[in-house]
């Protein structure tokens, strides 16, 4: 036991000299420990446990996801292939990234009234994740230019106005997905206002899962140097008061899950109008949500 431990003592010694950015100031100045990007499996219950990585899978890193990770504090969403999730944890949200299509397959964060602020909207190009570690394509600005596509927030601008560092983080394309203008703008930001307005004013806490859906069957479409184009969007919000996380979680908690076609034509629609059950965004997804929430519990909320 003890040659062990002094083994994993030197190999994190190790480790650190050669990616020193593993220690980050993050962006409350206190020089805490985070991870720019790493995988990890599941935390809680699972009802379809991932396969193993195959080889040539995106390189492994500790499990960064525990009881202080905010922003999975719903659980890890997984699906059965984990090769293609490269899970990167900020101090603003928590992502899985897919290295083939060059998008996240989604991004998850917490939100209440601490994450809004006075910081202005950062100005400037959509930023490149320089915290992808070396064989992924880093996505850049003009990846997007002339593509006839936004370049989508998962974790919108105005959900991070704390500090400027936490708004520039939004800009990361490690966040960002292509959407119809229509989209973007249509219900797809009404619902934002929404989740903002519960957060903001009503001082819910919310628990927020985004992330694209690809038509099985159906030709990749892409953008750029790869980036693939979803051809429908999903979001999962969870409602809980100030405080409470997934043991809080009751038959009765309100939950709002949503899909929404990626076209043109809705930018008039209500968000209201793409409601579904989370059981259905699993199935179209293939990533189990919500792991950490008692089962029982599960079955009645993400069946309504």
């Amino acid at each position: 036991m003890v040659a062990s431990a002094l083994g994993a003592v030197v190999l994190l010694a190790a480790a650190i000299a050669c990616r020193p950015e593993l220690w980050l100031e993050d962006s409350h100045g206190d020089g805490r420990e985070i991870s720019p990007g790493g995988s990890a499996g599941p935390s809680g219950s699972s009802k379809r446990p991932p396969k193993k990585a195959t080889t040539g899978a995106a390189p492994k890193a500790p499990p960064s996801e525990g009881p202080s990770n905010e922003h999975l504090a719903m659980g890890t969403p997984v699906d059965g292939d984990s090769s293609d999730d490269y899970l990167m944890t900020k101090p603003q949200y928590a992502l899985s990234y897919n290295k083939e299509k060059n998008i996240p397959n989604w991004v998850s964060y917490s939100l209440n009234a601490s994450h809004f602020g006075d910081a202005p909207r950062f100005k400037g190009k959509f930023l490149a994740d320089e915290s992808l570690p070396a064989g992924f394509y880093r996505v850049r600005h003009d990846d997007y230019v002339g593509s006839g596509y936004d370049r989508g927030h998962m974790v919108r601008s105005e959900e991070r106005t704390r500090t400027p560092e936490d708004n520039k983080t939004t800009f990361l394309l490690t966040n960002i997905l292509p959407q119809y203008h229509d989209v973007n703008a249509g219900p797809w930001l009404r619902l934002e206002e929404h989740a903002q307005n519960l957060a903001q004013k009503e001082k819910k806490q919310l628990y927020i899962i985004a992330g694209g859906i690809f038509n099985k069957g159906k030709k990749l479409e892409t953008i750029g140097k790869g980036v693939a184009v979803p051809s429908a969007f999903f979001k999962v919000v969870v409602v809980l008061g100030r405080g409470e996380d997934a043991r809080h979680v009751t038959e009765e908690t309100p939950i709002i899950a949503v899909v929404m076609p990626n076209k043109e034509g809705i930018m008039d629609r209500g968000w209201e109008e793409y409601r579904t059950h989370v059981d259905e965004i699993e199935k179209r997804s293939g990533y189990e949500l919500l792991s950490r929430v008692a089962e029982d519990v599960q079955r009645v909320i993400e069946s309504r």
